[in-house]
């Protein structure tokens, strides 16, 4: 029985736990990358209540007091109410989590990926609609006015944001001359795109601030008009799903854009002490910052003259710009 134990331990076993090994080592390295994204965006939340606090001219929370009411409200019951649609209602914060949660394995830090495909961005713009598609449902499934006037100011301003965004990414991988993010970020080794692109860098902003419901287009979530917006309804544990989705996604585009824009992991000139995944932290921090400070000073647009703005302004610009983009780049390369 010994010898019978012995041989299959040697010869089923053990070269199944060999072949288990690199996926436990991943599945590890998964989870704690979901860690250290998950204090991020509690950092965001705690920068949030910091500037607001300081603008209002008002004592700011403090992080543990944060803690307690992030707990308190994780551990209430969410209210389903009787009309909404129940499956649509619970599942909608679950996939706005998950995907918000998921871009981050695509973002270039230190000489790679965590995961290293050539379509990463192609990724992230997919999986940022579907993020906010996940918003619109959860204001959708209501099944109340407020949610869902809020959900079509979502559907409206999200057309709006996309196409410019789709636009504005099309012009720096144009410059850049390849779809991977870490090629665009050495692409700006010797200038950044903010420089020659400084036009598409507000527009990025300006279509972001739309993506995620920021002021000046804090449409789909005024508290005034539409009490909350497409969080009327939601309470508890689902209701803080939402707010971490948010946070993370205002995280990861202001990543987004410090990669796009900014060099990433790229130091500054002459300032390379630092290790490359503090550049793209620093730079990372100040577009959050820029981001918080938007929100918490603008005053709010109504979305009809949003529309009526992108589609006039915005998106015209941005395909002019891109025309111009592709005729220099043509002329160079021919030596024009």
């Amino acid at each position: 029985m010994n010898d019978f134990f012995a041989s299959l331990m040697e010869n089923e076993i053990t070269p199944f736990l060999h072949e288990l090994l690199p996926a436990g080592g991943m599945m590890l390295r998964a989870c704690l990358y979901c860690v250290v994204i998950l204090a991020a965006a509690f950092c965001v939340f705690w920068g949030k209540e910091k500037i607001r606090a300081g603008i209002e001219m008002r004592p700011g929370k403090s992080a543990l007091s944060l803690l307690r009411r992030i707990c308190s409200t994780a551990l209430k019951i969410p209210a389903v109410p009787d009309p909404a649609q129940k499956v649509l209602f619970v599942a909608a914060p679950l996939f706005a989590f998950v995907f918000s949660l998921f871009f981050f394995f695509f973002l270039p830090v230190n000489k790679g990926y965590f995961l290293h495909p050539d379509f990463s961005l192609l990724y992230l713009l997919f999986a940022a609609s579907c993020g906010t598609y996940a918003f619109i449902a959860g204001g959708w499934s209501s099944t109340t006015r407020f949610s869902f006037f809020a959900a079509v100011r979502m559907i409206a301003q999200s057309l709006c944001c996309q196409s410019v965004l789709a636009v504005v990414v099309m012009t720096i991988l144009m410059t850049a001359g390849a779809p991977d993010l870490y090629s665009v970020i050495k692409a700006q080794r010797k200038i950044w795109f903010v420089v020659p692109h400084f036009p598409l860098f507000i527009l990025y902003m300006l279509s972001v601030a739309m993506l995620l419901g920021l002021a000046p287009f804090k449409g789909p979530k005024s508290e005034r008009e539409l009490a909350g917006g497409i969080y009327a309804e939601y309470g508890g544990s689902l209701y803080l799903l939402f707010i971490a989705g948010e946070n993370i996604l205002l995280l990861l585009c202001a990543a987004l854009g410090s990669v796009l824009f900014l060099g990433g992991t790229i130091p500054l000139v002459g300032t390379a002490v630092l290790p490359a995944f503090v550049w793209l932290l620093l730079k990372t921090g100040l577009l959050v910052f820029v981001f918080i400070l938007m929100d918490c000073t603008l005053p709010c647009y109504r979305t009809d003259r949003l529309m009526n703005v992108c589609f006039k302004v915005f998106l015209p610009f941005a395909l002019v710009w891109l025309a111009v983009t592709a005729g220099y780049l043509y002329l160079l390369q021919t030596g024009g």
